[in-house]
């Protein structure tokens, strides 16, 4: 079973190095594959540019479209609060719908703040934003109980924002790839987020992922007066889909300085 383990200063050569990596298997594929960014919100423009040409060229979502999905940077810069962005979100969220990879009805932005429960919609960024603030205040905190999970929500000891529905999301093959995200803040006030992901594409996913899980980390940062931390994003399984030969350019062009582990 090949095993990739890549920790990267910022979001484009934390792809550029999955992307290498990926290329040097013989099936362009891993297992359990780790990508630890130390600055999630930072970026090559060179490198996302060089990959929203192939993503165009291939008529794939841009990576600012993609990352929209997670977190919608732009609504959430001219929102006044969080309820304001919830409000202005879900506004949007019908004509969202119509675009052809949100054709489930749902984007993994909606599920975070309306995941559906037998009580209601229920705002689970929010609940995570509360619950952090209100352990920051007490003694003695926890420091790594702030889930975004698949299992269930379990109120009384855990604030998790979950994604798949169970009777709802049937197919092994469509959304949601993304699983299960954990907020951990150490002693230094960083705020840390692990994203699991059950399967990634790579090239049509994975830098828009991990730009909008870096947005994602960093609103939560701000609404609770943390610093931003790492994101660590582990795919069960992870490929580097087709085509190969303008991504093999681009990984020459700026050889990645990443330590890839």
């Amino acid at each position: 079973m090949t095993i990739i383990t890549v920790h990267a200063p910022n979001v484009s050569t934390a792809w550029l190095s999955a992307a290498a990596q990926l290329d040097a298997q013989p099936r362009r594929e891993a297992f359990h594959a780790v990508v630890h960014v130390d600055d999630p919100v930072a970026e090559n423009p060179e490198v996302r540019t060089a990959v929203d040409g192939i993503l165009r060229d291939e008529n794939l979502q841009t990576i600012e479209t993609v990352a929209n999905t997670i977190f919608p940077g732009d609504i959430a810069a001219s929102s006044h609060s969080h309820a304001e962005l919830v409000e202005r979100y879900l506004r949007i969220l019908p004509v969202l719908r119509r675009f052809p990879k949100n054709e489930r009805g749902a984007t993994y932005f909606s599920r975070l703040v309306q995941y559906p429960t037998k009580n209601g919609p229920f705002d689970q960024i929010g609940a995570v934003i509360d619950r952090v603030g209100i352990e920051r205040r007490t003694p003695g905190p926890r420091r790594a109980r702030y889930e975004v999970g698949v299992a269930g929500w379990d109120d009384s000891e855990t604030t998790a924002t979950q994604i798949y529905v169970p009777g709802t999301d049937n197919s092994p093959m469509a959304f949601p790839c993304l699983s299960h995200c954990s907020f951990q803040f150490d002693k230094n006030n960083r705020l840390h987020l692990l994203a699991t992901y059950r399967s990634q594409y790579l090239l049509e996913r994975g830098y828009g992922n991990y730009l909008g899980l870096g947005r994602l980390l960093a609103y939560v940062a701000r609404q609770t007066n943390l610093q931003v931390g790492q994101l660590t994003v582990v795919a069960g399984l992870v490929r580097l889909e087709n085509p190969i030969l303008p991504v093999r350019a681009i990984i020459r062009q700026f050889s990645p300085t990443a330590s890839a582990r």
